[in-house]
């Protein structure tokens, strides 16, 4: 007789005794399943999201100041930073002292600043859909300032002043006039506080005034307090990093800041791997106990079989066989079960803010190799555990089984 039939007979004999190992199994798949979908959908989202984001491939490249071994970072310092291997762009920052007289509350002394796309600032009101690039003589001011409410002043007209150098010791001031078309979240701070994004044009015009030179010789000699280097690939960062060094100029990465990101990554990997060895340990512990429970009562049932001829390489074959059907029914259940689960958590998570841009598909499990990979493991884990209890009722002599008959 086929010795996988009567595995399958005795199973469907014995289903009642196999539910609580074939329910562990199914439960813990599942959660396993669960996890490892969820964690990779995460981990997907964020290597899209954060590790090839346009701010994570930046080098920001800041001003020598008064070192005399590097040079301004003028438009010719652009141009040479462009012809780096993998730079995709190169986006400047200008920043120059703009105190506003129309605000109802009181002057107050705003910074503007040129925008760069690498680090746009968090609109929260604009005057059009695309309101970048600026147009000449528009402004973009912080929410608040001060402790000030600016909501006031958007789509209006307003003075704002800067300082125009006349000779050593003497200056002035002139005045221009600006219309405030968007209003950003204050607490957006990478280019200081109290910043307000104007045109190019604008900014530097006003911080050539304030150096006493043509916007032409401004550009040329002092250039911008900042640039942004903008790599075509998070991998390429580094190399391109050390190039710009290399010219003496001082320059850092967001990936510096943000060193913990790979850690953290490596958490939910080893988060996986932890459920999938408790799912073994549980799988083989639940397996090696009920086999020997089972196989401590069917004494009488081994000591017939082989009364009548199988050996006891047949009767061990046997009895793992039963246990590798059931771990096939607790894969299958745990399969269903994650379905369930993960889409329920997946649904739970979207409605978390600042999780849900990270879960994006409605049932995040692994992939098809995944979990063909992980029902396998499981039904040879749980026929793994059936093996030593399983050989030690097969190898009892027929005398012994059958002697409390």
């Amino acid at each position: 007789m086929n010795l996988l039939r009567m595995a399958w007979w005795n199973v469907q004999a014995l289903r009642g005794r196999l539910l609580g190992l074939v329910t562990m199994v199914a439960v813990a798949g599942a959660v396993c399943m669960s996890a490892i979908g969820i964690a990779s959908n995460a981990q997907g989202s964020t290597t899209s999201q954060v590790g090839e984001s346009t701010a994570n491939r930046s080098v920001t490249v800041d001003s020598p100041g008064e070192r005399p071994d590097a040079a301004q970072l003028t438009e010719a310092t652009e141009k040479r930073l462009a012809k780096i291997a993998h730079v995709e762009s190169v986006q400047h920052r200008l920043q120059v002292s703009m105190p506003v007289r129309d605000n109802p509350e009181g002057a107050d002394l705003l910074y503007a600043t040129t925008y760069r796309e690498a680090l746009a600032p968090p609109v929260v009101k604009s005057v059009r859909k695309h309101l970048f690039p600026l147009r000449r003589g528009e402004v973009v001011f912080p929410a608040s300032t001060h402790g000030v409410d600016l909501s006031s002043m958007m789509g209006r007209t307003v003075t704002v002043d800067a300082h125009r150098y006349v000779r050593p010791g003497v200056g002035d001031t002139v005045s221009d006039r600006v219309k405030v078309v968007g209003l950003y979240n204050p607490s957006w701070q990478f280019d200081g506080p109290d910043t307000a994004y104007a045109d190019d044009a604008s900014v530097v015009k006003w911080a050539a005034a304030a150096a006493g030179k043509t916007t032409g010789d401004y550009l040329r000699t002092s250039g911008w307090n900042q640039l942004t280097v903008v790599v075509d690939s998070a991998s390429h960062v580094p190399g391109v990093l050390e190039a710009v060094q290399d010219m003496n100029y001082p320059a850092v990465t967001l990936q510096q800041q943000l060193q913990a990101l790979p850690g953290v990554l490596e958490l939910v990997r080893l988060t996986g791997n932890v459920l999938l060895g408790v799912l073994g340990v549980l799988a083989f512990t639940g397996a090696v106990t009920v086999t020997g429970a089972l196989g401590r009562q069917r004494a009488q049932e081994v000591g017939i079989l082989k009364a009548v001829g199988f050996r006891s390489r047949s009767v061990m074959g046997m009895l793992v066989a039963e246990m590798a059907i059931a771990g096939v029914v607790a894969a299958a259940v745990g399969l269903v079960l994650a379905v369930g689960a993960s889409g329920a958590a997946a649904a739970g998570l979207r409605r978390i803010g600042d999780v849900a841009p990270y879960v994006h598909d409605t049932v995040p499990l692994p992939g098809a190799s995944t979990l063909i990979l992980l029902s396998l493991a499981t039904v040879v884990v749980v026929a793994a555990g059936a093996v030593l209890p399983a050989r030690r009722a097969a190898r009892m002599s027929p005398t012994d089984a059958m002697k409390d008959w």
